[in-house]
């Protein structure tokens, strides 16, 4: 049947346009052309149509009409905003959907008047009912934010047993928050974080959060989502503020940086990383989450609510963190400052996820930026470290001998330093140090080694470099020592508590097992030299030679020498002993390992010297050999053991007879 025996058919319009649309559809289905079927048999039933009288418009849909819009002004004046101090939305379910249906027919009405009358009187009525109910939405909505917003609290945080604040490691440097999340409920949607890391917990309750969804789509749908957004974002906006409160977030200058004494710095800092996981994983995940929620099917609204809620708050979290890296270099904010790279470093693919907007480009920007100026920073505080090492000129010498206060703030500092390796290993990678051009040969050799290869051997050379500066300074400072017996052993206390300190942490990874090697080597070589100093004279009493020279003889062996060779070594190892009170060896292995060292060339000597002469000296005296000889060797190696525990010692008594 084609188009023109549709005109035939009976029934009215309504018949005719249904027979109408049967034989399209029978066309479509057998056409082998669908195409160009179609746009033949519509093109003849467009001009069919336009042919047709307007009597659609019948006075009976006009009717329709008058009656929906009295029904929509009866529902919305029934609410109007000077109505009492009700709310709509706390009447029942059912009347918030008959009031929010009655908005949306409204609207329909609206876009109906404005294509037949656009100036009739229906049109003014109804666009004033338009904007009494969107006053009354925008009332409702305003009040179900303010009712049901809760911020956030750092208590509230720890109570929540599912969430957890982790650190990549255990250092104590560190700051390690612990927190919890509900799970907040709901499935994800497609632009919100995918991270695992990120805690979103409900901003809202579900009903509410439900009713502003309905709201906004109400508003938005009638052209007044300005204003929908609006309210939002001044309402979120003071809940984030609220926020930041509880959880000390302030407002923080450079200048105020700078000031910061040592213990408020530390502390703030600490205070800081807790807060951006906080507030980054928590708080703004949750606020984009409530955007989604609440503005769902308009992208745009979603987009601009929360860059409007978050953007301003995120840039002051940035800011101090911006002015701790402008602020001064200095060795003892290192590890805080490296902690704020960690976190922040850590915290960017969130911030990238979470401020994906172009309008947030910049803030993604300048968060990348920070973490490169943190970076910047703590290499300018490693060179400062340096420069704070050479600095110290302190003159007065350590008691005994003993590892020198400077030492072991080195040694800690860079055993400390070693437990951030992977992060420091990142931050030196592309800035190798610059190094003296004339370094000696004898420390150049230090800095060589077949580990400096890969992305650590930047960090070695640091590391190593900075303990070589350390050991220069030492051997200044030993110098301040009259006696060169214990300068060598100062040196050798100092340069064994670095190779302990270097094989007992991560440090020696940094170090290098050919560096501690050959400084090992150098302890031994200072233990030697010791000896030669202190005990040399000791020893030399007990050669042979210049005994059979002047006085009376016996047997070749002259009297006289030998008993002034007894009263020498007598005299020296008292002399020993009163130079020797108060000097130290505090590793207790080091010192027993110096004293066999030193026992295994005095007693056996002493031994055999006795051996040989103590008959001779009582034969040819006449007097009894104790007069004489005051030591056995059990004596003297007895004052051995007891020598460098910073106390005086003293040789046994003489053996009564």
């Amino acid at each position: 049947m084609e188009i023109e025996e549709v005109e035939a058919c009976d029934g009215g319009a309504e018949d005719r346009v249904l027979a109408t649309a049967q034989h399209i559809v029978k066309s479509l289905g057998t056409s082998e052309n669908m195409t160009r079927d179609m746009l033949r048999i519509l093109s003849k039933f467009d001009n069919r149509l336009s042919t047709m009288s307007p009597s659609a418009e019948s006075s009976e849909n006009r009717g329709n009409l008058e009656e929906n819009l009295a029904e929509a002004d009866r529902l919305i004046s029934k609410w109007n905003t000077n109505t009492g101090s009700t709310m709509l939305f706390q009447s029942g379910r059912d009347e918030a959907r008959q009031y929010l249906a009655a908005v949306d027919n409204l609207h329909h009405l609206m876009k109906n008047l404005s294509a037949t009358d656009s100036s009739s009187a229906k049109i003014i009525r109804a666009q004033h009912l338009m904007e009494s109910a969107m006053a009354r939405l925008k009332k409702e909505f305003h009040r179900i934010l303010l009712s049901n917003s809760n911020a956030i609290d750092r208590e509230g945080m720890s109570t929540r047993a599912s969430f957890r604040f982790s650190t990549d490691d255990s250092r104590s440097s560190s700051s390690s928050e612990d927190g919890t999340d509900d799970g907040g409920g709901g499935s994800a949607q497609s632009n919100r974080p995918s991270t695992d890391r990120i805690c979103e917990i409900e901003m809202v309750p579900l009903d509410a959060a439900l009713n502003l969804r309905a709201i906004a789509q109400s508003m938005a749908s009638a052209g007044y989502g300005r204003e929908c957004v609006g309210v939002f974002t001044l309402t979120r906006k003071s809940v984030v503020e609220e926020s930041f409160y509880n959880l000390g977030v302030e407002r923080v200058t450079l200048s105020e940086v700078q000031k910061m004494e040592w213990e408020v710095f530390d502390a703030k800092i600490k205070h800081w990383i807790s807060a951006m996981k906080i507030c980054i994983r928590v708080l703004f995940a949750s606020e984009k989450r409530l955007c989604d929620q609440v503005f769902d099917e308009f992208s745009l609204m979603r987009d601009s609510c929360f860059v409007e809620v978050a953007k301003d708050a995120t840039a002051r979290l940035l800011g101090f963190v911006e002015a701790v890296a402008a602020s001064r270099r200095s060795p003892e904010k290192l590890f805080r400052v490296v902690d704020l790279y960690e976190t922040l470093a850590d915290l960017l693919p969130d911030i990238e996820t979470l401020y994906s907007q172009e309008a947030c480009r910049g803030l993604r920007e300048r968060a990348a930026g920070i973490v490169d100026r943190l970076g910047e920073a703590v290499r300018g505080t490693l060179t400062e470290f340096e420069n704070a090492i050479q600095r110290e000129n302190s003159k007065t010498s350590t008691p005994g001998g003993t590892i020198h206060p400077l030492t072991s703030y080195v040694m800690n500092y860079l055993t400390f330093l070693s437990d951030y390796k992977e992060t420091l290993v990142k931050i030196t990678a592309d800035t190798p140090i610059q190094l003296p051009k004339a370094v000696p040969e004898s420390l150049a050799v230090l800095l060589d080694g077949d580990d400096l290869d890969g992305p650590s051997a930047a960090l070695c050379v640091r590391v190593r470099w900075l303990v070589i500066v350390l050991q220069c300074k030492l051997d200044g400072k030993s110098k301040v020592y009259k006696d060169v017996a214990l300068s060598y052993l100062f040196l050798m206390n100092n340069l064994h508590y670095i190779v302990q300190k270097g094989r007992g942490s991560e440090l020696k990874d940094l170090l290098g097992e050919e560096f501690l090697r050959r400084n090992s080597g150098k302890v031994g070589q200072y233990a030697v030299n010791y000896e030669k100093a202190a005990w040399t004279k000791v020893l030399s009493c007990l050669r042979e030679e210049g005994i059979d020279v002047g006085g009376s003889y016996s047997g070749g062996i002259s009297q006289q020498a030998l008993k002034d060779r007894f009263k020498g070594f007598n005299f020296a190892v008292e002399e020993l002993m009163k130079s020797h009170a108060g000097w130290v060896v505090p590793d207790a292995q080091l010192r027993d390992d110096l004293v066999i060292y030193i026992a295994e060339k005095l007693i056996p000597a002493y031994r055999s010297f006795l051996g040989r002469f103590r008959n001779r000296l009582e034969s040819g005296s006449g007097r009894h050999s104790d007069t004489f000889i005051k030591y056995t060797a059990e004596e003297l190696e007895n004052f051995l053991f007891d020598l460098f525990k910073g106390s005086p010692s003293s040789v046994g008594a003489r053996r009564s007879r």
